[in-house]
């Protein structure tokens, strides 16, 4: 790799906020050995990059670098392959180009293919994908010129088309949680940013400062302080790079460059893009925003094949990492407690790489917990496979003890894409700990001789936690328990299927929102005998609430009652699908 210059020249600022701007480190040019034309794309948290370049026939080859170590990585029978994206998992997305010239996007797992257009277009490009593996590009109809953005969100495909006349509306970018950025482009020719979720254009983004700005390609990142990354055209119509922050605009270029364009950043400050040389030439480049607060990166490997020069247990990257650092779990099964505690961790990012499933935290039944958070905030624990934690069984006359996930004065944590299985007793775990976000994980139990709460919450503390988009199956106690915990919690969207006593259970907790629930099939305690005896299954069971909503839920073939409430409190109970319920006309609301 050759560096292109010590100090990058760093143009003006907007000024669309008074303060200091973002200072970059040097260039270093990216380029694959033997082309003369090369484009980095993107990069993930462990500083891969990919991208594409030609070969001597001009044709498209895919790549990915790690370390300083290139692979060529090419759609198996395309005529040539372009590589956009990169997640924490390693997963790769991107284009290939079969031999009628027509364009498929694909994603990468593993060694695993996968052919993804988009239903009923003629040609589909991928663009950009975020760690749960979520995508987002643009595709052509057939017989319609016009370009469409579109998304597949937890499995489902929606089209991106912005209400302003358009040709082109574009996603590149996309968050954990969906969100995605990208431009669209009038029929007058003007560009715009945009920001879409869940079927909605939420803003439009435009450089202020009038005719200097005349073009806006795209937001390629986004990182957790909110700096937007992307590419625009001056009024000279020179492509360039900005870095959007709280604090200003940094524009910038590759020295000499006839052109720059960023499209990937990292939760390091790593970024990168292409620039084309005075000759024309196309190289990619590789940079980093100075005193990056989250600048350091460990990597896990229990066996030192899948990433060598890792630390081999996961603990030992945790005892190692500062505030703010990302771990990347390779594939493997670790054993023993992960515990992050105390402020000097807060920040932590624990994400599991590789296919799903493929890292898993083992217990055997002689520690109480598999991760377990304490006096610690805005960590993010994602991708595991978490199983078998727990240290004390359940009998007939006593409950197990034991928290694949326990939180315990931990806030503002995520808790994410985790699979859960066979603890005793609970999946996850919140004692006195609030605004943190769980979602996208699954629980389940298929051992008759454990009693399991999915997720249960209780403390005056646990209050404006987020449960959202879990699936929850076998839990003989049940699916979500909050007792006694504090206001402001919301459980929206969950699948809670064939669990024990209870789908959802709330007791002592007012101002709790549950909404576009799925509860069904709790058949009461089932297996093993346990201290709750024969009592049956409950979907929806609401004790000593207080101004809690409960709306647009669906309750189906519960054993006992579909919707139960003890009718105390001011609640507001609506809007639900249920065939059975207490007070009977609970389910009529």
């Amino acid at each position: 790799m050759t560096v292109v210059k010590s100090c990058l020249s760093i143009l003006v600022a907007l000024g669309l906020i008074p303060g200091a701007v973002a200072q970059l480190t040097s260039f270093e040019a990216v380029d694959y050995p033997g082309s003369n034309n090369t484009v980095a794309f993107g990069i993930n948290d462990a500083g891969d990059v990919v991208g594409y370049y030609k070969d001597a026939a001009q044709l498209a080859h895919g790549f990915l670098r790690r370390g300083s170590q290139f692979t060529t990585v090419d759609f198996p029978g395309a005529r040539q392959t372009n590589i956009f994206s990169i997640n924490a998992r390693g997963d790769i997305g991107g284009v290939y180009y079969d031999n009628s010239a027509k364009q498929h996007g694909f994603v990468l797992s593993g060694s695993k293919f996968q052919t993804i257009d988009f239903p009923g277009a003629e040609q589909t490009m991928v663009y950009a994908m975020n760690g749960k593996g979520d995508l987002t590009g643009m595709y052509f109809a057939a017989g319609n010129p016009k370009h469409f953005g579109w998304a597949l969100v937890g499995g489902t495909f929606s089209t991106i088309d912005h209400p302003l006349p358009n040709d082109m509306s574009c996603g590149s970018w996309i968050s954990d949680g969906g969100e995605i950025a990208g431009h669209v482009q009038e029929k007058t020719g003007a560009y715009h940013g945009y920001f879409w979720r869940d079927g909605k254009f939420t803003s439009l983004i435009d450089f202020q400062g009038g005719k200097a700005w005349q073009f806006w390609d795209s937001i390629y990142g986004i990182n957790d302080a909110g700096d937007m990354l992307g590419t625009y055209s001056d009024g000279r119509g020179k492509q360039r790079a900005f870095l959007r922050g709280k604090s200003g605009v940094t524009t910038f270029d590759v020295p000499g460059s006839q052109r720059t364009r960023a499209t990937g950043m990292n939760r390091s400050g790593q970024i990168v893009g292409m620039f084309a040389d005075g000759g024309g030439a196309q190289h990619g480049f590789l940079t980093k925003v100075a005193g990056t607060q989250q600048n350091r990166v460990l990597v896990v490997d229990d066996d030192g094949v899948d990433c060598p020069g890792g630390v081999r247990t996961i603990q030992e990257a945790v005892a190692a990492a500062p505030a703010g650092a990302v771990i990347l779990v390779c594939p493997g099964i670790y054993q023993k407690t992960v515990s992050i505690t105390g402020p000097d961790k807060n920040g932590l990012k624990l994400i599991a790489t590789g296919a799903e499933g493929s890292v898993v935290l083992q217990g055997d039944y002689t520690e109480r917990d598999g991760f377990h958070l304490e006096n610690v905030s805005s960590v993010l624990v994602r991708g595991f496979t978490v199983r078998d934690f727990g240290t004390k069984p359940t009998t007939d006359t006593d409950w197990g003890a034991g928290n694949q996930i326990y939180l315990q004065d931990a806030h503002y944590n995520t808790i994410e894409q985790n699979t859960l299985i066979n603890g005793d007793m609970m999946g996850i775990m919140l004692t006195d700990s609030g605004n943190n976000m769980l979602q996208r994980n699954v629980a389940l139990v298929d051992n008759a001789s454990l009693a399991n709460c999915g997720i249960h919450m209780q403390g005056a503390k646990s209050a404006n936690n987020v449960v959202r988009q879990n699936k929850i199956f076998g839990n003989k106690f049940a699916g979500i328990m909050i007792r006694g915990a504090g206001p402001g919690n919301l459980v929206a969207d969950n699948t809670v299927v064939n669990n024990g006593r209870f789908g959802i259970d709330v007791e002592g907790t007012n101002e709790i929102w549950l909404e576009g629930n799925r509860v069904s099939y709790s058949q009461g305690f089932w297996g093993t005998a346990t201290p709750g005896g024969k009592q049956p299954g409950l979907g929806i069971n609401l004790v000593s609430v207080n101004k809690a909503t409960v709306f647009d839920n669906r309750m189906r073939a519960n054993s006992g009652t579909d919707l139960n409430w003890d009718g105390k409190g001011d609640n507001r109970i609506e809007t639900n699908a249920c065939d059975t319920a207490i007070p009977a006309d609970g389910c009529k609301r």
